[in-house]
């Protein structure tokens, strides 16, 4: 037992009563705050222009927000262009105002995005996250037993809950690149379950005779240091792009910094817990029912 360090297991209920706080909070955001959502899922217009002088985008965002907008997004083209795109319930005329302000340009084109289209992208959105947890449950079931894919799904659920929480609760804007964060996010937190799950499979080929609890604990405690290091250079990456990537890069980023505390957390604690719970009464069960027989 010289291995084992840290008695993970023995702070599952408290991990649990963590996360049943946290999910809560963010399912009570959800329905009473909502989410701020962009405009790839609300509708709204789309402004392109070339200006005749280079401008400062951080001191055009800036006028666009002192202007009356809110809810808006930049993007500089590599044709020199820029685009700004405007949620459905914002005044274009007011961003056109802003535009002239910084200078003589060109307007490229002026669409509106209409809600069918909308509503289009957030059907597949929802069905992009669907279909890669069903992929990953089947691939868990297969490569271990179900058991194993349904703790996996329960810890994505898991982060993709209390990820969609946080940004509920600060407002950030949810677009597509978001949702693309969303499933990186859980394919990261996947990766960490895999690396414990393969070292329980392994400890329970080489060590029959120690109970399923012990393993466990040994297993989470030989795969820390790699836990560890990847998910504070992980983290520590998120960090300085959420900080000095600007607005478009840092909403993107956030889903990254949230997303990997929380998945080394149900990584560790979520998904090897529920595992070992459930087959602690599963063994109960059958304990049980042999005695009465």
């Amino acid at each position: 037992m010289g291995v084992k360090e840290i008695d993970f297991l023995k702070y599952r209920k408290l991990a649990y009563l963590v996360s049943v706080i946290l999910i809560v909070s963010s399912l009570v955001l959800l329905f009473t705050r909502g989410l701020n959502l962009g405009l790839d899922f609300t509708g709204g217009t789309v402004i392109e222009v070339r200006f005749k002088e280079k401008v400062d985008m951080g001191d055009l965002r800036k006028k666009l927000s002192e202007g009356g907008l809110s809810a808006f997004s930049l993007q500089q083209t590599g044709e020199g262009t820029v685009i700004v795109k405007l949620r459905i319930d914002q005044d274009p005329s007011k961003a056109l105002k802003v535009l002239e302000e910084m200078g003589e340009y060109e307007l490229i084109r002026r669409e509106s995005i209409g809600a069918v289209v909308s509503e289009e992208l957030r059907s597949k959105a929802v069905w992009a996250i669907v279909v890669a947890l069903i992929g990953i449950l089947i691939y868990l079931g297969f490569r271990f037993e179900p058991l194993w894919g349904a703790g996996a799904i329960l810890a994505l659920i898991h982060d993709v809950l209390i990820v969609l929480g946080a940004y509920s609760l600060f407002h950030r804007e949810v677009n597509l690149e978001v949702v693309s964060a969303f499933l990186i996010v859980a394919g990261y937190s996947v990766a960490d379950t895999v690396v414990i799950y393969d070292r329980i499979r392994e400890n329970l080929r080489v060590r029959k005779n120690l109970p399923f609890y012990e393993i466990v604990n040994i297993s989470v405690n030989q795969t820390l240091s790699r836990t560890i290091m990847t998910s504070l250079t992980t983290f520590a990456t998120s960090l300085a792009l959420f900080i000095l990537g600007g607005h478009a890069l840092s909403n993107i980023m956030f889903a990254f910094v949230v997303g990997v505390i929380v998945g080394t957390f149900s990584s560790v604690f979520v998904a090897s817990s529920f595992v070992n719970d459930v087959k602690s009464l599963l063994g109960k069960g059958a304990k049980e029912a042999s005695e009465e027989a």
